[in-house]
């Protein structure tokens, strides 16, 4: 397995050591096992940020209070929760856009299910999926089951119980609680939160005495375990990314007190919050919408450093530049 070493400007700084799985799937040492590595970054991840990053603010009054995002279902009205007065996030409207625009995309991958070269194309979990169910005694019935299956994510499970809830007053609202006006943007949204550049080390090295010996500000430089995505019950570390420490990383620190790490991977930044780290078919936690928002605020898909130690480009790149470039973000039949 070959990694690539990334270095900062500051000498003083450890390199970054980035596995294969968090390189461009267009670098020639990128390499991911579904079996064996983290849920990748989807393609429709990327989009959707991008969406985001293009759709501006969310407005205080665009968020939702008690609605519950599992009653979400798409072919009845009476459950979608933006009605009437309550006006949808222009970001939304584009993921939207997306999701079923990805259905439309992937199409090809279920019609030519035994070509190995169409199927290098398609994201690697549906390739997966899709090769399995090609050898099952009834192919035709599994692929059918796999393409509902993924079709249900794109159109129900994407918009109604993963952004409909990051969308919600208890949710993204808790991390604009404190922020002045009515659309908080991405300045607004640095006051009580921040991405902060920080190196991190294991429970082997003082913190200390590694900033001392490396003549670096010893604020940041944290263990990994006195992050908060390692005191949850079912903790993910950086190990599991295969990110070797020490590592110069940015964490993002929230106005609740959180302080979760931004973890290189599939050619993106993902959020170490067990909301997203919990349930893989989930591809926005409300850390990473606050991400999206100070991007689009910066006209970038980099995260700026607010305070810390110089980190490498790479744990900031936010969306892949593949994609960024490609993308349309679009809303059909969206009035403001």
């Amino acid at each position: 397995m070959s990694c690539r070493t990334l270095y900062t400007a500051d000498g003083n700084v450890p390199s970054l050591v980035l596995p294969p799985g968090a390189l461009a799937h267009t670098d020639r040492e990128y390499e991911y096992d579904v079996e064996r590595d983290p849920a990748n970054v989807e393609p429709i991840e990327h989009q959707i940020r991008l969406d985001f990053i293009r759709g501006g603010p969310v407005r205080r009054d665009q968020l939702l209070g008690s609605y519950n995002p599992w009653k979400y279902d798409p072919t009845d009205p009476a459950t979608l929760p933006w009605q009437g007065v309550k006006q949808k996030p222009l970001g939304l409207a584009y993921a939207e856009t997306s999701c079923a625009a990805r259905i439309h995309e992937e199409k090809r991958f279920y019609d030519h299910v035994d070509d190995d070269a169409t199927l290098a194309d398609a994201p690697a979990f549906l390739a997966a999926r899709l090769r399995i169910a090609r050898e099952q005694p009834n192919p035709e019935q599994a692929l059918e089951e796999e393409r509902q299956r993924r079709e249900k994510w794109y159109r129900e499970l994407i918009p109604g119980p993963n952004l409909s809830q990051v969308l919600k007053d208890s949710s993204y609202g808790s991390l604009i609680e404190t922020c002045i006006g009515s659309t908080p943007d991405a300045d607004r949204l640095l006051e009580p939160n921040a991405f902060v550049g920080i190196v991190l080390v294991d429970d082997d090295t003082d913190p200390d005495t590694f900033a001392r010996d490396r003549t670096l500000d010893s604020t940041y430089v944290l263990r990994e375990s006195a992050l908060s995505h390692t005191q949850t019950d079912d903790p993910v570390r950086l190990a599991d990314y295969g990110i070797d420490l020490p590592a110069p990383l940015l964490v993002g620190e929230y106005q609740s007190g959180s302080q979760y790490p931004l973890i290189p991977w599939g050619d993106a930044l993902t959020c170490a919050c067990p909301y997203k780290q919990s349930a893989p078919w989930r591809v926005m936690c409300k850390h990473e919408l606050l991400a999206s928002v100070v991007c689009g605020g910066r006209d970038s898909i980099f995260l700026p450093v607010s305070r810390g130690i110089d980190v490498p480009h790479r744990a900031r790149r936010f969306v892949s530049p593949e994609i960024a470039v490609s993308h349309q973000s679009r809303a059909e039949g969206y009035h403001r």
